[in-house]
């Protein structure tokens, strides 16, 4: 397949709407009843990539009631992804899905490590990061809503299944409804209600660090304040880090619909972010969760100013930071799951277990789990049961592996960012990280390398 180019001005972005597929189907008398839980990016994809399968029947379930306006950070996505996407979709939500990828640098995106000063460390330019376009994290889930009332059931809180010995599962719900299928999917997150009944062993808890994330306007005017073209982490005090991507519209580079609160979901932003142990929090009168959004802002203006001599760009941008644009994330450990019974029952996504977020992989992991799945069950005959489990087993299969390799990958940058700020260990945490990041983009390293080399 002919490599993709990346937008990288709002004229050229044109490239990415312009090509269109039609999905190629089989067709089958029988169909497979497919119940999905969880309508975030996994669980669309997936509906979206099998509502016009002849030989499936979709339907996905969830629990809130529709697009939520928090849904709205970046995420990036290989362009390995985006070209199984646009193969596989529609024309008009491959069209939907294009306006959501935003310009990227000239040169490629990279990851710049900085210290709190604004000096430049080193940079993380591998071809994984070149090769993968900045999303808008709500304008893609918006394309994949679209005409998705027609598989996807809002309002549906899921409570538990139950398998029948002749391999149907049924499906119960908060509100008393049970609904039939051949194949229940759990997409319901790290906290999967499904995964919890399928595997009560797994077990998910709360680790030590938090992020608080807000989104700036960029215009003109902030533009000036990035420290970089593209992703920066800078180092604070206290084990502490900054940092700072953007998302570009590429009809529209400059932000124009926001006040001191909001944004517009479509405008161009900057994403700004604020990691540290959660014990290091300044404010210690609640737990960060129950911070209100100007105690969130409040909280990172204080700790930039406590840092001596930190770059003034960054106490600039968080006085700039929108205040009810903000959003806490505290990582989740969920025990890592190697296998389970895929014969009616399957998981995708952080259902399955998450990843951490330093290297931006798990929305990536989370579409590939989409489109492979769909692509097995699309090929699979409906009525040779023992073909389909044989297709589910690999599928997840290979599900697992992927999300294990990048879970490791992830794993070692986020131990060695959180290493500590004593000299010795800033020492060691530079050599670590570099070393570290040379192995993962070293092609022979094949248990640290981009999903890209077994997936292409």
């Amino acid at each position: 397949m002919d490599p993709i180019t990346p937008p990288r001005s709002s004229s050229s972005s044109l490239s990415w709407s312009s090509w269109s597929s039609p999905p190629s189907v089989l067709s089958h008398k029988q169909q497979v009843r497919v119940a999905v839980i969880g309508a975030g990016l996994s669980g669309l994809a997936l509906g979206q990539l099998l509502q016009n399968a002849p030989n499936v029947q979709v339907t996905v379930y969830e629990k809130s009631l529709g697009l939520d306006s928090l849904s709205g950070y970046r995420i990036m996505v290989s362009h390995f992804v985006l070209r199984r996407l646009h193969a596989s979709l529609s024309k008009d939500i491959w069209r939907k899905i294009a306006l959501s990828i935003g310009i990227s640098p000239k040169d490629g995106h990279e990851l710049t490590f900085m210290k709190s000063s604004g000096q430049e460390m080193f940079s993380f330019d591998a071809e994984e990061m070149k090769d993968s376009s900045s999303v808008s994290r709500w304008l893609l889930r918006n394309a994949l809503l679209h005409k998705s009332g027609r598989f996807v059931k809002f309002g549906k809180t899921f409570e538990r299944f139950e398998k029948l010995p002749n391999g149907v599962v049924n499906v119960f719900f908060e509100d008393g409804r049970v609904e039939e299928c051949d194949l229940l999917v759990g997409a319901d997150g790290v906290g999967s209600k499904v995964r919890n009944q399928l595997l009560p062993n797994s077990r998910v808890s709360d680790s030590d660090v938090a992020v608080i994330y807000f989104k700036i306007p960029l215009t003109p005017d902030t533009k000036i304040l990035l420290p970089a073209p593209s992703a920066v982490m800078a180092f604070m005090l206290n084990n502490q880090n900054i940092m700072v991507h953007s998302w570009v519209n590429p009809r529209k580079p400059w932000a124009t619909k926001f006040d001191d609160y909001e944004i517009a979901p479509e405008d161009s932003f900057i994403m700004f972010g604020y990691g540290s142990p959660v014990g290091d929090f300044l404010n210690k009168e609640k737990p960060p969760g129950k911070f209100s959004p100007e105690e969130l802002k409040e909280e990172c203006i204080a700790r930039i100013r406590l840092v001596p001599n930190a770059d003034p760009r960054f106490i600039a941008l968080a006085e700039k930071c929108l205040i009810n644009t903000a959003y806490v994330h505290v990582v989740r450990d969920c025990q890592a799951v190697k296998r389970w019974d895929t014969s009616s029952i399957t998981l995708i996504g952080d259902a399955v277990f998450n990843i951490s977020t330093m290297l931006g992989k798990g929305a990536n992991c989370a579409m590939l789990d989409a489109l492979d799945l769909a692509e097995r069950l699309r090929i699979s005959d409906p009525i040779m049961p023992a073909t389909r489990q044989y297709e589910l087993q690999t599928c997840a299969a290979e599900n697992v592996k992927r999300r294990l390799r990048e879970r490791q990958r992830s794993g070692l940058i986020e131990s060695l960012v959180y290493f500590g700020d004593n000299k010795l260990q800033e020492f060691c945490r530079k050599q670590g990280l570099k070393r570290a990041l040379g192995w993962i983009d070293d092609p022979h390293a094949k248990d640290f390398h981009s999903n890209k080399q077994s997936a292409v």
